[in-house]
């Protein structure tokens, strides 16, 4: 067999081997966070990641105006995914806001893009 396929068959045989992984994303576009102190991205569960759970949701949040903290959580829209919603509302809980807001509506966007692979 010539080196040159052989080469090929080598690279084929190790791109079946290695795991791929898609890269996920969970975004919130910066104009919700404005007049925050406090607003980290909720996380991407392992669990949708590996099921391909996408999706975006729209959620209330309800502060409170003397202290700036989340009081309750609203999901207006669901991205329809238990684990996701779930995700989102939870980490909402720990955002924080300059005393004086009230309530503010937010779009939180999970998806996946691409494939990467993982070499070892």
């Amino acid at each position: 067999m010539k080196t040159p396929l052989r080469i090929l068959f080598a690279l084929l045989f190790l791109a079946v081997l290695t795991p791929c992984f898609a890269t996920d994303i969970v975004r919130i576009p910066p104009q919700y966070k404005k007049d925050t102190l406090a607003a980290p991205d909720p996380e991407y569960p392992i669990k949708a990641q590996h099921l391909g759970y996408q999706g975006q949701g729209i959620y209330r949040l309800i502060i409170n105006d003397k202290t700036g903290i989340v009081d309750e959580v609203k999901i207006m829209k669901s991205t329809h995914y238990r684990e996701l919603d779930a995700s989102a509302v939870m980490t909402l809980f720990n955002w924080k806001f300059r005393p004086g807001i009230n309530h503010r509506d937010l779009l939180v966007v999970f998806q996946m893009t691409g494939w990467t692979r993982d070499l070892h």
